[in-house]
C-alpha cells in the first residue's frame, strides 16, 4: 500500500512475478539480485521484474522451491546501505536468514521433505 501511487506498474510487476514462482517457475536464480547481505552465503536476495525498475523486494531465498519475503522499497541509490529504509530492510532479513541458518544447523529448524515448508522451531524475535 505504501508505493501503490507512485510505483504501481513496478508492484503488478512483482505481484505478478510471485504469483509466478508460486505457481509456475519456482524462485528461479534469474529473478532475483543475488548476495544481497553482507555475509557470505547468508541467501539474502532482492526480488524485481525488470533489471532498470526502481521498487526492490527484499527477500531470504533457501532454495528454488521456498522464499521468505521481507520488506521492500524504491531504490533510487547506487547502494542499498546509502538509503536508510533499505538498510534497515535488508538488516532485518540478514538478522531472520542468521537465525534461520543457526537453526537449521542445529536441527531446531527443517526443511520438509518435500521442500515446500520450514518445520520445527518458527518463532524468530527480533
Amino acid at each position: 500500500m505504501e508505493y501503490q501511487k507512485e510505483f504501481f506498474q513496478d508492484l503488478l510487476s512483482i505481484m505478478g512475478r510471485l504469483k509466478s514462482i508460486g505457481n509456475v517457475t519456482g524462485a528461479v536464480s534469474t529473478y532475483f539480485k543475488l548476495d544481497e547481505g553482507l555475509e557470505w552465503n547468508d541467501q539474502v536476495c532482492a526480488l524485481y521484474d525488470i533489471p532498470d525498475k526502481h521498487l526492490r523486494l527484499y527477500c531470504i531465498r533457501l532454495s528454488e522451491q521456498m522464499i521468505i519475503v521481507g520488506g521492500g522499497g524504491p531504490k533510487k541509490v547506487r547502494a542499498w546501505q546509502d538509503d536508510p529504509k533499505l538498510a534497515r530492510e535488508v538488516n532485518e532479513m540478514m538478522h531472520y536468514s542468521k537465525i534461520i541458518r543457526t537453526r537449521l544447523k542445529d536441527n531446531t529448524l527443517r526443511i520438509s521433505l518435500n521442500r515446500l515448508k520450514l518445520e520445527g522451531d518458527l518463532l524468530l524475535i527480533r
